[in-house]
């Protein structure tokens, strides 16, 4: 049940990063700039790391936590979809138009999926052998600096070509910082929900 709540909540959130990386937004307190999705990879970074938890081995909470990122594939790939279909079907009143914005999102869903199954992976692998071995809050720190550069180089290069690399600080920088401020306190707060499992380093 557990994992069946991260998984809902983890396509619900990459869904979401999805709709927001179609506008480019100046983080707070910089002049960097990045894709609006950037706010969300703290969220989503926090509930794969929570889904090792959810194992009784670190083996086992790694495959729970590839399957998430499997999940939000797929969820994305439907998404993506079903975008196309609407975007192509023949409007029902005159002159209506899908938005051209969300229209557009097929392309972010394309890079999306391409950057999770790389990014998100390389996330796992460095997560799950940590977990228990050293406090949630340093594995949510090492495990976002491994997986946040080759996030955004794929991403951006395919969301936006190689003009998109102008965002690449700002990906960066904001990808680390929602890690920070939203994934630590976030896993935090979700381990008191998961058992703590033998050699587990308490965290609460």
């Amino acid at each position: 049940m557990r994992l069946a709540a991260l998984a809902g909540l983890y396509v619900a959130v990459v869904l979401s990063a999805q709709i927001g990386a179609n506008k480019i937004v100046v983080l707070p307190w910089t002049h960097l700039q990045a894709p609006g999705g950037v706010y969300s990879i703290g969220v989503a970074l926090a509930l794969v790391q929570l889904a090792h938890h959810t194992g009784g081995t670190r083996r086992e909470g790694a495959l729970n936590a590839q399957l998430l990122i499997g999940l939000g594939f797929a969820g994305s790939a439907f998404f993506a979809g079903y975008i196309a279909i609407l975007v192509h079907s023949h409007p029902g009143v005159p002159g209506q138009e899908f938005d051209r914005v969300v229209g557009s999102t097929w392309r972010i869903v394309a890079a999306s999926l391409a950057a999770f199954i790389v990014s998100e992976t390389v996330d796992n692998f460095v997560g799950a052998p940590l977990r228990g071995r050293v406090h949630d809050s340093l594995r949510v720190v090492v495990s976002a600096g491994a997986s946040a550069p080759i996030d955004s180089v794929v991403f951006l290069v395919l969301a936006f070509g190689s003009s998109g690399l102008h965002f690449f600080d700002g990906q960066l920088v904001g990808k680390i910082a929602s890690s920070v401020v939203i994934g630590i306190p976030l896993v935090m707060l979700g381990r008191r929900f998961l058992p703590a499992n033998p050699g587990d380093i308490v965290t609460a």
